[in-house]
Formats: structure tokens, sequence, C-alpha cells
């Protein structure tokens, strides 16, 4: 901006507040003037620089309240001028101004622009309705916009309803504004559900109407002007309004819904041809621009996804399954087959498209494999997907008909010279892709159709790239010979040095599903030092999306067979390649995880070299990226650990290789005794982690080589910098730490380096249980402890027991954290342990825990009391004994709720979002009330519960490989309990039945139940 310009604006803008009537009037003259000739003073540039430091590119001094308040007249007064070009500056003003303003220096905005919008002048109207377009997007929240619904939509509804006085786009922008209102319906409706409810049911139904009038229209109409679309800017609005409706509310729409999806098939049979006209053809005519001067234009695609998006939405209500449901009944060709028609012609590759994607592998990939993406495409595929999620067989059927004869109309056009011929083709091959290959009948087409169109040549790459794609997805269908054939096509092109981009990305793709399946193994095996050749000098020279394809694909390849066609050579030039990969993308967390998950296959390898050879080429780099990473590159450090677990989860235990941590440790040990980064340490932790599991005898071994300290002397020094709290206030970095010593002391508690630092480890884990705040630490500093009371119990209580923490022992401590966290644990391996370290320190008998009381139930209070939630105190044997009986109670949870005859329709349709609530409340009465007769089935629960764990013993999910092995994993948890219940039993049946006294009812019952068999 002119900075003369700026003083001249500054200096009217001053005068204009001057109380002179001749200064001020000749001053008001001058912004008048300069708000004719120079609008744009006011527009992006003057607001984002020198309005207010709220916007990140702001320069100098902003302007006083005062100046400020006349511009935000000047603004508003504009809104209304008969200059479209002033209406269009003042709105963009205005409504970024009130980013930074809104409502604490302008509270009275909405309410002026409602009034401004009931004003008779279509100006005025259209220059609000810019404002609030653009306000109601981001700016305002549903607490804000809830109040003025009520008075704000009747007046959108007159607009709309008046196309003789306002423009189709002020129409659109009311739309807009609509949809807005009905999202934030949609997000209050569990907070306000009687407000919403009356809103609902009073307005919905009025604007559907209205909605649906206007789609009555001939669309056909919008496209004929040859000035401006603006009449397919409002239908794109309309659509999303119906979406929305759709989407949010459904049974609101539901009597209704079919009347507008035909009116969505037959918008996209009538607007067709003027798609395919406009953007299908290279040479096509350019479709008109918007009347407007804001910047904004409205294409057809944009229209036909709108379209589109809402039968995606529909597909998800009760009504249309139902009538896609009874189409599938009678041949699925009067609803299923027309879709998809439809669908397939829109998704055709646009003119654009075609030029772009030809020169750029991430944009074609964007398209073609970024599910998240809302491309015209990608919506038409999924709902492709979502139909066939509602009559698979139904959508197998018609696909399979409407390919046929799309294979016809465009061998037909081929042979009239048709240049785009194939395009239809090639989107009715891409939506089959989307479909599974056991619904989908792909044989004629992989043994007919396909084969001429790898042979086109250059000029028509994306048929003969998706022909590859196509072929690779429904490769399980494909005849031996047939599939060796295939195959040895895809590593031609790959080799070839004149084959375009898109075929070789296409190839790249086919090679990662032909080599994802399971059954080509025999045929892709004997190739794969070929293809791993073929694809590696992809990496130097693909970026972001084709780079993470290629990886991606080398992964499968390297995972075919187990990794057992690899050499030390072949794994040399591979992981040299993939390390220059990361240098350069070391920022990229998606190719990271590709990255690790081809490092674990290769270290996985069982050929002998072929773990050394990676570890040779990847661990020194790692270790220099480590140390060399300066303190602001934490991403650098946190990425290279990543890799190095990554090369220890291939490995087999006790086989890290001679020289592993010696390598890796100066590196881990210098970096996480230096580092406050909390994904540093949560990674560092996990390696220790690793390395203790899978090498903890070179962890034993190592020695700093700068201190001579010992590695158990570093790992000990790092527990206690994470266990204090002065350095750890947020408890993250010490969430991991629980494990770490777990695997510590089962891989090296006998070792007599750790032997005597066990009671200073329990020490500082104890003490830091008085401060620590959240479930999950907790769980990290008590598991530890109780491994050790299972595995050392006496020595670990006396230790506790002298231990002083604050005015308590350590043990008094410890079971009050113990006996409040246990019911939050996490894990399998950690609850199982939990219960029997529970066992073994109730069968201690120690005298200090039989006068301890500690934290019971909740004591119960009426709602309006204001007294802070209180607990009973009870015997910590007793709350020993509750935790133990709710074990054993979810041990045989299924069976109980067997026993009470409880259905639950796992089938339960979208539409049914008000009865959610009751349902889940009769869930939750199912059990409360209990009387002494209803209390029968508790030995059927047993029981029936004994009748689970008989059977072997349930891998442990969440778990790694180590506890899922351990002897606590293995134990059959109800047999070990009834066992103690009963040793409990008959060792003092007096002081027992004492405890037991203490349970609740039902609680009594099963122990009883339990004791008595």
């Amino acid at each position: 901006m002119d900075p003369n310009l700026l003083t001249v604006v500054a200096d009217a803008l001053t005068a204009s507040l001057n109380p002179d009537p001749s200064t001020r009037t000749a001053a008001e003259a001058r912004l008048d003037q300069l708000m004719q000739n120079g609008g744009t003073i006011l527009q992006r540039k003057f607001v984002l620089e020198h309005w207010s430091p709220f916007f990140q590119n702001f320069k100098g001094n902003a302007p006083s309240p005062e100046v400020k308040d006349r511009i935000r007249g000047m603004l508003f007064n504009g809104l209304s001028d008969p200059a479209r070009k002033i209406r269009t500056s003042a709105g963009f003003a205005l409504s970024t101004t009130a980013q930074s303003d809104w409502p604490d220096d302008c509270p009275d905005l909405l309410k002026s622009l409602i009034s401004l919008l009931s004003n008779a002048s279509p100006d005025s109207v259209d220059g609000a309705m810019r404002v609030f377009a653009e306000f109601t997007k981001s700016e305002i929240s549903e607490e804000q916009l809830l109040p003025i619904l009520r008075e704000l939509l009747p007046v959108l509804m007159g607009i709309l309803g008046s196309p003789e006085k306002h423009s189709a786009l002020t129409r659109s922008r009311v739309l807009s504004v609509f949809n807005q209102c009905v999202q934030v319906l949609w997000m209050v409706k569990d907070q306000y559900p009687d407000p919403v409810k009356e809103a609902t049911d009073g307005i919905l139904p009025e604007w559907l109407n209205a909605l649906k009038i206007l789609l009555d229209l001939d669309p056909t109409q919008d496209v004929a002007s040859g000035e401006n679309w603006d009449g397919v800017a409002l239908r794109v609005q309309i659509f999303k309004a119906v979406e929305r409706i759709t989407y949010c509310f459904p049974r609101a729409i539901s009597q209704v819904l079919r009347g507008f999806y035909n009116s969505a098939i037959s918008h996209m049979e009538k607007l067709l041809p003027a798609h395919q006209t406009y953007y299908l053809t290279p040479d096509g005519p350019t479709p008109p621009g918007s009347s407007d001067d804001s910047g904004e234009t409205t294409l057809l695609p944009q229209l036909g996804r709108a379209i589109l998006e809402f039968i995606k939405s529909a597909t998800r209500t009760k009504a249309m399954k139902e009538w896609v449901l009874a189409d599938e009944r009678e041949g699925a060709s009067q609803v299923i087959a027309p879709l998809l028609s439809l669908i397939i012609a829109w998704a055709q590759m646009s003119a654009e498209d075609e030029q772009e994607w030809a020169s750029d592998p991430n944009a074609f990939l964007a398209d073609d494999i970024d599910e998240e993406s809302a491309t015209l495409r990608n919506v038409a595929f999924d709902i492709v997907v979502s139909i066939e999620e509602i009559a698979p067989e139904g959508t197998a059927t018609a696909a399979q008909a409407v390919l046929q004869r799309i294979v016809q109309e465009s061998n037909n056009a081929k042979q009239g010279g048709n240049l785009g011929w194939w395009k239809l083709m090639e989107a009715g091959l891409a939506a089959a892709g989307s479909l599974e290959e056991d619904e989908f009948d792909a044989k004629p087409f992989l043994v007919d159709v396909i084969p001429p169109l790898l042979n086109l040549g250059e000029d028509l790459p994306f048929i003969q790239g998706r022909g590859f794609v196509f072929a690779s997805q429904f490769s399980d269908q494909l005849p031996g010979n047939l599939f060796s054939q295939y195959l040895q096509a895809v590593i031609a092109a790959l080799e070839s040095p004149s084959v375009s981009m898109p075929v070789k990305v296409s190839a790249v793709k086919a090679m990662q599903n032909f080599a994802g399946k399971s059954d080509a193994k025999d045929v892709v095996v004997p190739l794969a030092a070929r293809i791993c050749n073929d694809l590696t000098p992809f990496l130097q020279n693909a970026t972001e999306d084709a780079l993470t394809l290629v990886t991606e694909a080398l992964l499968a390849v390297v995972e075919m067979g187990d990794s057992k066609w690899l050499t030390p050579e072949l794994t040399s030039q591979l992981v040299t390649s993939l390390m220059e990969v990361w240098v350069k993308n070391v920022k990229d967390p998606i190719l990271l995880t590709v990255l690790t998950e081809v490092f674990v296959a290769i270290a996985r390898c069982p050929v002998p070299g072929v773990y050394q050879a990676i570890v040779t080429v990847a661990l020194p780099s790692l270790a220099t990226a480590i140390t060399q990473a300066t303190q602001d590159q934490a991403w650098v450090v946190t990425s290279a650990i990543d890799l190095a677990t990554s090369l220890m989860r291939g490995a087999a235990k006790g086989q890290l290789g001679d020289g592993f941590f010696n390598l890796l440790g100066p590196a881990l040990f210098t970096c996480l005794l230096n580092t406050e980064d909390r994904e540093v340490i949560q990674n560092g932790i996990e390696c220790l982690t690793l390395v203790i599991r899978k090498g903890c005898d070179q962890l034993l071994a190592f020695v700093m080589p700068q201190t001579g300290e010992s590695g158990l002397t570093l790992l000990l020094k790092l527990v206690s910098s994470l266990l204090t709290p002065a350095t750890s206030e947020s408890e993250a970095g010490g969430l991991f730490v629980g494990d770490m010593l777990v695997h510590l002391l089962k891989n090296a508690g006998k070792a007599p380096e750790l032997q005597p630092v066990i009671p200073d480890l329990i020490t500082a884990l104890v003490r830091r249980m008085e401060t620590a705040k959240t479930a999950t630490f907790m769980q990290s500093l008590i598991i530890p402890v109780a491994y050790l009371i299972h595995t050392q119990r006496d020595g670990v209580l006396n230790h506790l027991d002298s231990l002083t923490v604050g005015s308590a022992t350590g043990l008094t401590v410890f079971a009050n954290a113990w006996c409040e966290n246990a019911e939050t644990f996490q894990g399998a391996w950690a609850t199982k342990l939990n219960a029997v370290a529970l066992c073994d320190i109730f069968l201690s008998d120690r005298a200090t825990l039989a006068n301890l009381r500690v934290k019971g139930d909740m004591i119960i209070r009426p709602e309006t009391s204001n007294v802070p939630t209180e607990y009973e105190m009870i015997p910590f044997h007793v709350k020993v004994l509750k935790l133990l009986v709710s074990e054993l109670q979810q041990s045989g949870e299924n069976a109980l709720l067997a026993a009470q005859g409880k259905a639950v329709d796992k089938d339960l349709d979208v539409d049914a979002e008000d009865e959610d609530a009751a349902d889940w409340e009769e869930e939750e009465d199912l059990f409360q009330g209990l009387k002494q007769e209803e209390l029968g089935f508790l030995s059927e629960f047993i029981d029936a519960a004994a009748g689970e764990d008989d059977k072997a013993p349930a891998p442990a999910q969440g778990d790694d490989e180590d506890l899922r092995d351990d002897p606590v994993s293995l134990l059959d948890l109800r047999t070990h309990l009834l066992g103690f219940f009963r040793q409990c039993a008959q060792a003092n049946p007096e002081g027992f039945s004492q405890l037991v006294d203490g349970l609740k009812v039902e609680e009594t019952l099963i122990v009883r139940k339990a004791v008595s068999g």
C-alpha cells in the first residue's frame, strides 16, 4: 500500500472526528471520495497490516478506538452502497475486522446486520449477506448464534423466497448461513434437546419445502446463460443444505428424502452434457464466470460434489437403505444401476486433471489414494462403497452390468474417433476397484478387457495405468499363467525408461497390491530381488505421496516370503538408499512410520548376515544424528530413536548383535539425560525398554566412555530424573517408566548389579506416589512395586515398613495409593499381576496392614448437597477382598449378562439417535436393586465363568510378547482367585468371616459361593 495514501486516509479519519462542522463535513466528503475511487485501500492489506496486533502481518500502530469506530461505521454504510465493488470491499473489511474486534469492541454487530437484512433495499441485503456468510463460518460460536436463530431464520427465508428482488448469489449466501445454523443446532442438540427439537420441528419442514420448490426448477436454465452461472452457485448451496439436514436430522427429512434423491438424480442427468462439454473435453469452451467480483467462482464439479455428498449422507439413513435393499431383491436395475452409471459418468477425469496429473505424481496420487480428500471422484467412489455395504450382491451385479455397458460404449467411441473414449472406462474401472474382491466378478474384464489396455502406448497413460491397478486389485481372480503375465508387464513398466510418469506410478501401486497378496508369493518371491532393485531408484527422486507409495511398495515386497530372499549385499544397498531418504524427509511422520516398518521387516529376516548388514549401515548414522542434533531439532532425535528401536523390534531376543548398545548407548543416554522434550523422552524410554528385553546383558555390561558410569547407573539416574516432580510436573515423561522397570526386574532382577539398588528404587517410586496425579502415571509407579511384592514379598514389605514418607510409613503410602488406583489399571498383564499381587499381600498377615484403613465406597449424598465427595474408610483387607471379587465378577461378565437374558440388537439404525439415551439408561439399571431371591444366577455365573477359563488363556491384547509369555499372563486367574478365597477361609475361618461381613451383599454371596464351590 502506498504510505502516502495511508497518511491521507489517516488524516481524513482524524479530521472526521473534529468537532468543527465544516472540518468534519469536508473530511467525510474526502473519505467518501476515497471509498469510491480506491475502495481496495480498506481491503486485505490495510486490515491485516494496520488494524490490530491480532493479525499476524500487523505493522506499526493500530488506529485509536475512536478511529476504528468511525471506520466500522463507514464500512457498515458501504454495505448498502449501490456500487457492487464498494459492497464487496466493505463486506470483506468488516468481516475481517470482526475477527479481532467482535464481540468486545462491536457487540451490536449481529443485531445491526440482522436489521440491515430486513431492509427493503437489495443492495443492503447483498452487503449484509456478504458479511454474515463469512462471519458464521468461523467467528461465531454455537452459544452466540443459538439465541438469534428465532429472529434470523425468518428473515433469511424471506430473502430466499424473493428471486425477483435478490440475486442468486445473495440467496446462495442465505443458504450458506442457514447451513451453519443447522450445524449449530446439531452440535447443541444434546445440551439443549427441547429447544432444538422445537426448532427442527417448526423450522426444517418449511425450509425443506422451499428447497424442493427451488430444485424443481429446470437446472439447465442456469447453464444456458453465456454470461454467468450464478444459478449454479445457488444450487450448490441448496444441496449442501439438504445434505446437512440429512446428516444432522435424518428423521426430519425421512418422509421427503426420496423426492430430494430423485431431484439429485435428475440434476446429474440433465447437467451431465454440460459437464462433459465444459470439463472433459481438452479443447472445450471456458465455463462462464460469476457476476460477482469477490473472486469466487462456481463450477459444475462443485455442484456435482455437493449432490454426491447429499447422496452419501442419504445412504446412512434407514429410508434409503430400505429402497436400496428392495431394488437388490428386484435385480438392482431401478436404483443401484442408474446411480452407479451416473456416479461413474461424473467421476470421469477432467481435462484439467489430465494436464495436472500428467506432470505431478503427488497430485495424481492425492486424488487416487487420499481417502479423506473430498474431491468429486473420491466422493463418487465413497458412494459405491456405501451402496455395497447396504446391498453387496446387488451392487456387484449392477456394477458388472454397468461396466460391461461402459466397455462397449468406450470401444464404440474409440472406433468412432473420439479421443476421450477411454475416460468413461477409466472411471468405471476405478469405481469397480472400490468393491470388495470377493463380491465382484472381475474375471471377464481381467481376461478380455485389461490386456489390450496395457499395450496402448504413451498417448493414453491413465487408462493403461488404471489397467495395472485394476488387475492388481482383483489378482486373486487371475489364473496362474495370467497372473505371471500381468506381473511381468508391471516389472517391464517399472524398468522401461520410456514409460510415462502416470504409468510408472500406477505400476508401483500395482506392485504393492501384487506383493501384498498371500497367494501370490510363489510367483512373486522368485522375482523379489529384481523388483526391489527396480523400486529402489524411485526413492531418490520421489517426494511426498509418491515417496510414501514407493516405500510402502518396498515394504510389501520385503515382507514377502519372510524376507528370506534378501542377501546382505542387497540389504546394504537398500538400507543405504532408505537412510538417504530419511535424512531428506526427517520431518515427514507418515514416511517415518513406513520406514520403521521396513526396518523391522529387514531386521527380522532370518538369512545370515542380513540383520548385521542393516545394523552396520543404519545404526552409526542414527547414533550420530542423535548426538549432533541441536536442542531445537527434537524431531531429528525422535525419528532417529524410532528407527533404532525398529532394528531391535526385528531382532530376536538375545541377538542384538555384538556392540549394538556400545554404539547406541552413549548417544541415547547423553540425549535423554539432557532433554526435556516429552516425545524424545517417551521414544527413548521405549528404546531402552527394548534394549532390556532383547539384550539386557549389553546394558549391564555397558560403560559410558566419557564418565565410566555403568549402564545400570545411567538408567537409574534417568529414572530418578523422571520421577522428580520438579522436572516432570506434567508426569508425561514418566508414563513409560513402569514398563521399563518391570522388564528390567524380569530380565535382571537377580543380577548382582541390580539387587543392591532395588530398595532405593522402591523408595523413589513410593515417594513419588505422594504427589502423582494421573491414573496412568500412578500405574507406572505401582506396578513395578506390585511385581516385586509378587516375586520378593517379605523383603519388599519389610523395606516399606521401615521407610518413612512424610508422616507415614512407606507401606501406608503404597497401600493407599494401590487401593485407590487398582481399578484403573490398563493392560491384560498389569491387571492380572495386580490381582495376583493383591492375593500375595493379603496372605502376608502383617500387623501393620491389619490396622490400616483405606478408602472404600463413595458416600452417596443428595444431588443438591454441596458437601465435598467423601469415602467410607474401611480395613485394608476388606478393600483387597472387594478388588478381588471385582476381578472375579469381570471374568464372568458375559455369563452374568446371559443369565439375565439381556439381548443386544447390534443392528441399531443411525436414525435411532433419540432412543440411544434410553437404551443406555436401561443398561445402567440392569444390576441395581437386586433382591436375595434374584441372586440365584450367581452360581451359574461363576460356573459359566469356569467354562470360559477352562480354555487356554487368550493372548493378552496390548502387551508385548515377553509379557504375553510371562507366567502371570498364562495363569488361570479364576482358579487362582477361587483357591485364594478357599485358602483364606481354611487358614482363619473366624477372621476371614469377619472381613467378608464388611462386603456388600452381592460381594458376600460371591465369596461364599467361591469358598463352598
